[in-house]
């Protein structure tokens, strides 16, 4: 019998692999949409001398030129960066908390498996259930921070976790 989560994790890690070949596709896309427009403004022999300046073959040029008239339209993804400039923005509109509550809340963070159901339902939510869930355990009253994870949108949500799990606790909003 396979282990809690596993086909979770399986699909998530497939989900990864199936963006990184998408990824590398529209990388190839784009070097041959480069080299066919670097051709074409060379003009006649344009081929020839960039197969030489690039030192792979004529056929090798031949076929770039060939893929990017199969590419289509080029996709204009938005800057690599887009994700952490996001949440860095969406932290500083969370409310702040306690600085204990933070490392509580930090602690139990590292010990989840985040997978795309945190981002499809409401993370805020799933997390605040962890809390009260950890609270059982360790005897703690887990309501006033239960309720506050549930009044995060989700982008702060995520924008909390991702400070969580990366340690900086000095970037999440405290009250003195």
């Amino acid at each position: 019998m396979a282990t809690p989560g596993f086909h979770q994790r399986l699909h998530a890690a497939n989900m990864r692999i199936d963006h990184g070949n998408a990824e590398r596709a529209a990388g190839a896309d784009e070097k041959a949409v480069t080299i066919a427009e670097e051709a074409e403004r060379r003009g006649r022999g344009g081929a020839k001398s960039l197969a030489a300046e690039l030192g792979v073959s004529e056929k090798t040029i031949f076929q770039a030129i060939a893929r990017a008239r199969r590419a289509g339209a080029p996709h204009r993804p938005l800057p690599a960066d887009t994700l952490e400039r996001l949440l860095a923005v969406e932290i500083n509109t969370v409310p702040p908390l306690p600085a204990a509550e933070w490392q509580r809340l930090a602690h139990l963070v590292r010990g989840i498996f985040f997978d795309t159901t945190w981002v499809e339902t409401q993370p805020g939510s799933l997390l605040a259930d962890e809390v009260e869930e950890a609270a059982q355990d360790d005897g703690f009253d887990a309501r006033p921070l239960a309720d506050f994870l549930r009044g995060l949108s989700r982008t702060q949500a995520l924008a909390v976790i991702d400070t969580c799990q990366s340690g900086d606790l000095t970037a999440l909003p405290t009250q003195e």
